[in-house]
């Protein structure tokens, strides 16, 4: 919990323990004039609070008109106002660092839907993709995978290009069931030429059960590209390598 929270609670837990002055016996001298402290320093401090935190929001002149008139009634009206900013979720992210971005709804559309495509041939399900799958769910990843992501009755090919257009990241698995295969291909052409427009890192590649050099062999545009080896990393290593691209990716927008 942020200061700026912590310090709210307390002052409306406080508020909690003082009686307002219209439940003060008038002929109760002690009651009157020790409540009548206690009241006071939690007006000052919520003036302190005022000031700290709260010039911008939309409460702001109603909690200084209540400070300067301090009657009967401001005790109750200010503990009013303090819950309702406690209430305003948008205000307490503000002041917890959290931004939201305004997109315009004609971009909206083009928004990243997926973490990651796991792209790869089918015939590397069995023996690494459903387990490298396995390990980035672990880490809440969101994914595109075939297995998961097509429903009963999709067209399979829209949903699959609309995934690379959705997908921040692309991992490739790459292995020699990869070459050749009309859909595998296609979907490494469409990230690498969304990474040429973008000019941002977008395709992370996998050697699977092959070599840097036959890579570059079938496919030369993949060539200046760092590659991971599935047979030097286990595929929880691989996950959270992946998990720090994408840390890296929400910093650099942040």
């Amino acid at each position: 919990m942020s200061s700026f929270e912590e310090q709210l609670n307390a002052l409306l837990e406080r508020a909690n323990e003082i009686k307002s002055p219209k439940q003060v016996d008038s002929f109760d001298t002690v009651n009157l004039f020790g409540n009548r402290h206690i009241l006071d320093d939690w007006m000052n401090d919520v003036e302190i609070f005022h000031q700290k935190f709260l010039t911008k929001h939309a409460l702001s002149s109603r909690i200084q008109f209540l400070l300067l008139d301090r009657g009967l009634s401001s005790f109750p009206q200010l503990v009013s106002c303090l819950r309702s900013i406690a209430k305003d979720k948008n205000f307490i992210d503000e002041m917890n660092g959290i931004s939201k971005k305004t997109v315009p709804s004609y971009q909206a559309k083009n928004l990243p839907q997926y973490d990651v495509f796991l792209s790869h041939a089918n015939k590397d399900k069995e023996d690494f993709v459903e387990d490298l799958y396995k390990s980035l769910e672990k880490l809440g990843v969101n994914i595109f995978y075939d297995r998961k992501s097509l429903e009963w009755g999709d067209k399979w090919k829209e949903r699959i290009l609309e995934g690379t257009k959705k997908s921040e990241f692309a991992i490739i698995v790459i292995s020699q069931n990869f070459f050749g295969r009309e859909w595998t291909e296609k979907e490494l052409n469409e990230f690498l030429n969304r990474q040429n427009r973008n000019g941002q890192k977008l395709v992370l590649p996998i050697i699977h059960n092959i070599t840097n050099d036959d890579l570059r062999k079938k496919y030369p545009l993949v060539a200046d590209i760092q590659t991971v080896d599935s047979r030097k990393l286990s595929c929880d290593e691989i996950a959270i390598m992946f998990a720090r691209q994408f840390i890296k990716r929400l910093k650099a927008e942040g």
